[in-house]
């Protein structure tokens, strides 16, 4: 039988010094799932929820065309909870003629996501403004002339301008659960370029979804929407999140998401670690897929739980465990116990189980003992995301002289690292904050979403 699942433990040095005081150690878990299922990918229940704001039928202009509408007064800029935005009004005919717009990409982006729909899959579309509609029901992918019908009219839906995401959630959430099944990958794929006007909701709807096994994709289109409520809403489910810059890209990131949907073959992965006595878990992080700050998690009867949800064959999630360990003598040590348990549809198999230990040696003559350079790069790129997340906060309490020295200790480490780019990106919003006064919408995004991916590779 192919290997299903691999449990990889490192440490961030490989033995620490016996009978000395309590010491501060890391704890790389690497969790890889093996080719199962020989390319066969199971149903998937796919709902689909759509802003069709009015902003989603605005033509995307070229600046030239851009810079003329602000000269002519049909543009302005307005403050949406507190972040500039810009208000397009009374745009005149000969700009829109032959423009797209961004409603024009989401549907050819489901008529894509139709294309790699199988006819054992299910699909359903939302779209949502002011109130939100069912634009198809939940039916089979069998009936794909009728659903490419459906998408075609999706923007002469009259539903209004403002962006209330959490009625979009609520019908996306009912369609879903037409065919709730463990037999379905429930996936809801969520795409706004809005504030949403009822955050606290859609935090709740979000946690809702995850008890209900539905994980939620979100794309964030342009510079206007709330990055933070989108990646809480797809790190609390399960999901993705992308950063979609420009609307061409739609088609492209919604064929990526369904696609690494379609490759799942490990389901409800849920990790148990207990730890010896003595040994004390300080913070957690997961590191891939993307960077997630579990926090302080408390620890019950020694230990404590973690959903990872689905896995896909041939990936990797991974954690970064802040461990204090006691002082010992010579001598190899347990400082924990694994259990990963899981499904295997493809096979058949309920809830597998998998258990590794965290072993470490206390010797002597520790003074010769190697640093892992794989851990400790990774602790390096956590510090670094702790640092811009900080700078972050700094900056919307309003504390910008902080906010700007931890962006710009953030972007030193990431050039040490070698990550020239982001680091630029870092400076420039250090460079807004001391000369604007606050950092751009765009950057501040891409702040956020980037940092998330600086450990995607464990070398």
């Amino acid at each position: 039988m192919t290997n299903l699942l691999t449990i990889t433990p490192q440490f961030s040095q490989d033995s620490l010094p016996a009978n000395n005081s309590a010491r501060l150690l890391y704890a790389l878990i690497e969790l890889t799932a093996g080719d199962v299922g020989n390319g066969a990918s199971l149903p998937v229940n796919l709902t689909m929820v759509v802003d069709k704001s009015d902003s989603m039928s605005v033509p995307i202009l070229s600046q030239e065309q851009f810079d003329q509408l602000v000269r002519l007064g049909t543009v302005s800029e307005t403050m949406v909870d507190g972040v500039p935005v810009w208000h397009f009004e009374n745009i005149p005919q000969q700009y829109t003629l032959d423009a797209p717009r961004s409603i024009d990409f989401v549907k050819r982006a489901l008529h894509s996501a139709l294309e790699q729909i199988a006819p054992h899959d299910r699909f359903a579309l939302v779209a949502f403004a002011r109130e939100a509609v069912v634009v198809i029901p939940n039916q089979s992918g069998q009936n794909k002339r009728e659903l490419l019908k459906a998408i075609d009219a999706l923007d002469t839906l009259p539903i209004g301008n403002e962006t209330y995401m959490a009625f979009g959630i609520t019908r996306g959430l009912e369609q879903a659960q037409a065919v709730l099944s463990s037999e379905y990958i429930n996936r809801i794929i969520l795409l706004t370029d809005g504030f949403a006007q009822d955050a606290p909701q859609c935090r709740a709807l979000a946690q809702n979804a995850a008890q209900q096994g539905v994980a939620i994709s979100t794309m964030g289109l342009g510079v206007e929407f709330n990055e933070e409520l989108l990646i809480s809403i797809a790190d609390s489910t399960g999901g993705e999140a992308y950063f979609v810059r420009d609307p061409s890209e739609i088609p492209k990131v919604f064929r990526q998401e369904l696609a690494g949907v379609q490759k799942i073959a490990l389901r409800n992965l849920l990790l148990r670690m207990r730890f010896m006595d003595g040994v004390e878990l300080r913070r957690a992080h997961r590191v891939k897929p993307m960077i997630f700050d579990l926090g302080a998690p408390p620890l019950v009867e020694r230990g404590f739980d973690l959903k990872l949800g689905d896995m896909a064959r041939q990936t990797s999630a991974a954690l970064m465990l802040e461990l204090v360990v006691p002082p010992r003598p010579e001598g190899n040590y347990q400082l924990a116990h694994l259990i990963a348990e899981y499904d295997v549809p493809h096979l058949g198999i309920e809830r597998q189980k998998q258990r590794a230990n965290l072993i470490i040696p206390y010797t002597a003559n520790h003074a010769s003992a190697p640093i892992n350079p794989t851990v400790m790069n990774l602790v390096e790129k956590l510090s670094a995301f702790k640092l811009q997340t900080r700078a972050l906060q700094d900056a919307a309490n309003g504390d910008l002289a902080n906010a700007t020295r931890k962006l710009q200790a953030a972007a030193t480490r990431l050039i040490n690292m070698g990550e020239q780019n982001l680091a630029q990106q870092m400076l420039n919003e250090a460079a807004n904050l001391e000369q604007r006064g606050r950092m751009s919408a765009e950057g501040t995004k891409r702040l956020r979403y980037d940092t998330r991916k600086l450990t995607q590779r464990l070398e």
